[in-house]
């Protein structure tokens, strides 16, 4: 998922530099860029990821929102299109997309506790399930 959240906030600040001329859609676009590469800090305490969840909410809802407020003023077929709107609506619907693993990742680590992660990190470093059976060999 790190790699994931990399590539969102790497793909979200380009993003924010096709869109330099309008200062408001590419603050919100580096936004999202931040609140993806704070997703990929490993150690955060309960309350950032409360409030970073929340603004991640906020965020995807905000580049859905104007997504769908500036549909009614594409013409139609407006994907096959080259313009300065085609790149600006493409750019909204992607970012609306890109930022559902960043709150994914954040509502996970919302519902783990310490518990939850040191017993993932067991789970991983476990043996196999027959390797603790001394004297069992297969095919015997």
């Amino acid at each position: 998922m790190q790699y994931v959240n990399a590539v969102v906030a790497v793909a979200l600040l380009v993003l924010a530099l096709v869109n330099r001329d309008d200062p408001s859609g590419a603050a919100m676009f580096i936004f999202g860029a931040v609140l993806a590469a704070v997703a990929l800090k490993h150690y955060l305490s309960s309350w950032v990821v409360r409030v970073m969840a929340f603004f991640a909410a906020g965020v995807l809802f905000c580049y859905f929102g104007q997504f769908f407020v500036l549909v009614p003023t594409l013409q139609p077929g407006w994907y096959w299109l080259w313009g300065s709107d085609t790149v600006h609506a493409a750019g909204l619907l992607l970012a609306g997309f890109a930022m559902i693993p960043v709150l994914s990742e954040y509502s996970c680590r919302m519902k783990a506790t310490r518990e939850c992660e040191r017993g993932s990190r067991e789970f991983a470093e476990r043996k196999p399930l027959l390797a603790g059976f001394k004297g069992f060999e297969i095919g015997r």
